[in-house]
């Protein structure tokens, strides 16, 4: 999000960054009654109980509606397969389950970056890629400011627009590319249960583009989302990628997207975030409305002081003219100090609400934004940077790369 009512980048972090604690365990996990027992997890966390109508059941109800979210179910029976859970960190409850190729040996899902090999094949998972594109006044304050806009497009043209030259650069060719519907509807679910504040539409497109090099061949999924409202459009995307020789591409392929088809979103996860959510969105109205009474208040003094001149001015004309001068300096004062503290109320809000924070990159000396939740921040000259909560982690130590990151100052 990007302002109040206005909805950012930051959801598809939400959605995709969320990585495996166990495998093959659903009965740790299954709906009645473990999903309670999630939630009391949660209420203990934040120590705010499930709100009437927002917990995992109210989500329960309306995956029903949706076809059933299947979460908690017993692990895959299908022959080949294996089911996988994934946990959200952030909230500490299961995020997702999904079925994947039994031979497949799966890795990193805990980072969200996970990868598979297998004889012959491989799988991993770009990162997401993120734009922004604000029409009328705002619009205008970004690009004044530097900020680079990018209309969306559809996922065929980012196909032929990012995803080509890179594809060329190692070899490859296209072969084609269609619609990948049912991992699209599995997105779309996901990002559906997503709360966002006002008015949004929010949209998921997943493509399907085939490539090849010699007896390589490769298959890219891209996984394209946006939310849009009237005059801003925050969008992206990011690709799960299968790699195989000739011989076994078919059935790994069908794998991949029979196993992307598979996921299913645990209720609980949805009424955590929605939780957070509101909690933000009920502080930022707090301090807006606590400004709002400040502000009124120094318009009340400042009218007790305006009769006051005009006693005065009664009273002596130089007099007047003196506290005159005074008062309206004190205006300006009060109107640069309301407008600062209203702009920096607002730069936190849509921290707040886009899930980041302010950082000064030590290479180029500016100010930038990264995803909040760490306690450091590690950046290279590439722009390019790291979060981790580890405080003896140093990017630095591999050898390979030695004073080339530098630690990134943040504002809370």
């Amino acid at each position: 999000m990007n302002r109040p009512a206005y909805l950012l980048i930051g959801l598809s972090a939400l959605l995709f960054s969320c990585g495996e604690t166990a495998e093959n365990t659903m009965d740790q996990y299954g709906q009645d009654p473990r999903i309670s027992e999630l939630e009391a997890r949660m209420a203990a966390m934040t120590g705010q109980p499930v709100p009437e109508g927002q917990g995992a059941g109210n989500w329960e109800q309306q995956g029903a509606m949706e076809g059933g979210s299947g979460f908690g179910q017993q692990p895959s029976t299908a022959a080949g397969m294996r089911t996988h859970t994934l946990n959200s960190s952030t909230y500490n409850v299961p995020f997702a389950q999904l079925d994947l190729p039994a031979h497949w040996n799966v890795q990193g899902m805990e980072t969200g970056d996970w990868t598979a090999i297998a004889p012959g094949a491989n799988v991993k998972n770009t990162k997401p890629a993120s734009f922004m594109m604000v029409g009328g006044q705002l619009g205008q304050f970004y690009r004044s400011n530097g900020q680079q806009m990018r209309a969306p497009v559809s996922p065929e043209h980012v196909v032929m627009q990012d995803l080509a030259p890179r594809m060329r650069q190692q070899g490859y060719e296209l072969v084609g590319q269609a619609p990948a519907p049912g991992v699209e509807q599995v997105d779309q679910r996901g990002m559906n249960g997503l709360y966002v504040t006002g008015q949004a539409q929010k949209t998921c497109k997943t493509n399907l583009s085939e490539w090849r090099r010699g007896d390589k061949r490769l298959a890219v999924v891209l996984h394209w989302f946006s939310i849009s409202s009237a005059d801003m459009a925050n969008w992206g995307y990011y690709t799960t990628e299968l790699e195989a020789t000739e011989g076994s591409y078919e059935r790994e392929k069908s794998g991949l997207l029979n196993g992307l088809s598979t996921m299913r979103y645990n209720p609980s996860y949805f009424a955590a975030q929605h939780r957070q959510a509101k909690q933000k969105e009920q502080e930022s109205w707090a301090a807006h409305n606590q400004q709002m009474q400040n502000n009124q208040q120094s318009w009340n003094a400042h009218n007790a002081r305006m009769r006051s001149n005009q006693a005065a001015f009664d009273a002596s004309q130089a007099a007047h003219r003196d506290m005159v001068n005074s008062v309206n300096n004190s205006q300006m004062s009060i109107y640069n100090n309301t407008n600062a503290t209203m702009d920096r109320m607002q730069d936190a809000t849509i921290n707040g609400i886009r899930g980041e924070q302010n950082a000064w990159n030590p290479h180029t000396g500016e100010q930038g934004k990264v995803e909040a939740g760490y306690n450091n921040y590690w950046v290279n000259g590439d722009g390019q940077y790291i979060g981790t909560n580890d405080v003896m982690y140093d990017p630095n130590a591999n050898g390979q790369s030695v004073d080339q990151w530098q630690q990134m100052p943040t504002e809370p």
